[in-house]
Parts: structure tokens; sequence; C-alpha cells
């Protein structure tokens, strides 16, 4: 039988059922009440990220008070317990994360769940894997992680009367390119890398004039999504210019 490690600090929850005890920033896709096996109440809290989607209980009455937002980040502290021969994470400790800009450190934290095309999703974490640059993945990170951003990335379409019009259709359309543009033979590793980026957010000010459901948003209808891509763009811009400032250009 494989042993249980002690504790972790924000492992993929596909994993976490390795440890006793876990910790991390999730997004909390939603939460209801509802009575436990003894009759008692308690809180059902179902988190996800890049890997999977899991439940964990709450029975603490300090932390059910808690007001919690759906389709918002949580930090959540859960212990493995047992129950008639059944395994269950229970929270022993949450938090809201209000005021933050970023859905997370790092793409782990985009939930998967979220995405209508799981599995165009795994194959845009194999492109990010394969970026070699760590300025370029960085800058990519600090733009696809924007609050405002993330989630629609994975859930609006393309476009509305053409290509890839359909949920999901916008990160499906992004990977396609940067598939097309990756197999160019005679580009050097640095402009491959550049290419895929650039493939990946080319369309990104979809996001802004997009919703997921197929329609403009109030925005979209005063502007064309390419007036947008540079705005959603200009911070993590700025901080790669500073670092490598020909990169930046291209």
């Amino acid at each position: 039988m494989k042993a249980l490690k002690t504790e972790s600090l924000q492992p993929l929850l596909i994993d976490a059922l390795n440890f006793k005890r876990f910790m991390g920033r999730y997004y909390l896709v939603g939460a209801c009440s509802k009575a436990d096996s003894n009759g008692h109440n308690c809180k059902v809290l179902t988190i996800a990220d890049a890997s999977t989607e899991m439940r964990v209980f709450c029975n603490n009455e300090q932390l059910m008070q808690i007001e919690l937002i759906p389709d918002s980040v949580i930090h959540v502290e859960a212990a493995l317990m047992q129950n008639c021969g059944s395994a269950y994470y229970l929270c022993k400790n949450l938090q809201r994360i209000d005021g933050h800009q970023t859905q997370g450190l790092d793409l782990a934290c985009l939930p998967r769940i979220k995405c209508p095309l799981p599995e165009v999703f795994d194959a845009f974490l194999v492109f990010i894997g394969r970026i070699n640059n760590p300025l370029l993945k960085q800058f990519l990170l600090k733009v696809l992680l924007q609050q405002e951003v993330a989630i629609r990335y994975l859930q609006c379409p393309a476009s509305i009367n053409h290509h890839h019009n359909y949920p999901g259709g916008l990160i499906e359309h992004s990977v396609e390119m940067a598939w097309d543009i990756a197999g160019i033979l005679d580009l050097s590793p640095l402009e491959r890398d550049i290419a895929v980026v650039s493939a990946l957010l080319h369309d990104i000010g979809k996001t802004k004039t997009f919703t997921p459901d197929g329609t403009r948003t109030a925005i979209g209808q005063l502007v064309d999504h390419q007036q947008l891509t540079l705005e959603i763009c200009a911070s993590a811009l700025q901080k790669l210019e500073l670092s490598a400032p020909h990169i930046a250009d291209l």
C-alpha cells in the first residue's frame, strides 16, 4: 500500500489523497449546505484546479458562517478523515481571497472543470510546458492569470458567426494556431517560443468583447478585440521590457 505523506502545500487535487493534510488556494466552484451522516449541518465546498475537482466538508460553525462567493479563489486547509471505510477531506481552515487581481500564481490554479473542452485545456497546458524561455513563460502567466481574463479565456468563443463560434472556441483556436506555428522548422528556439506565446494570446482581446454564451459585451459593441489586446498585455509587457526589451518588442 502506498504510504501517505504527512502534509502538502498546494498539491494538485488529483494528488491530494497522497497526503493526510493539504492547504492552498483553489477555485471555488460552489458551496451548499446539507446534513452529514449524523444529521448535523455541514457545508460542502466544491473546489477545483487544473487537474480535477474535489469536495471538502466543513462542520466548524465559525467557518460555516464565512460568506463564500462561487467562481472565486479561496484558501483551504483540509485534513484526510475516515468514515465507515470511506475517505473524505474535512475543512480545518477557510479564508476568502478578496482584492487579488490574479487567479493564482500559476496555471495549476485554473479550473479544468470550467473549460467546455477539457481535452483542449490539457493540450494548452502541454504547450505552456514546452516554452523554454522563462521570461516569456512568466509574461504569458501574468497575462492569462488576470482575474478578468483567466476563466473567460477558457470559456469564450473565438467568434460569434464564424470559426470556433462555441464555448471554449477561443482556447481551441489559440491552441490550434500555436500547434501550426510550432511546426515551422526554420525557427530558432527563442523565435518558436515567441511565436507560440503570440499565437496563444493573439485573440486575448476577445475575453473582453465576447461572453461565454456567444454574445457581444457592451465594450465589444464599441470596439474590436484587437484594440483591447495590448491593453490586456500592457502590464506584463512593461515588466518584460525591463528584463528583455528585444523580446518584448518582438
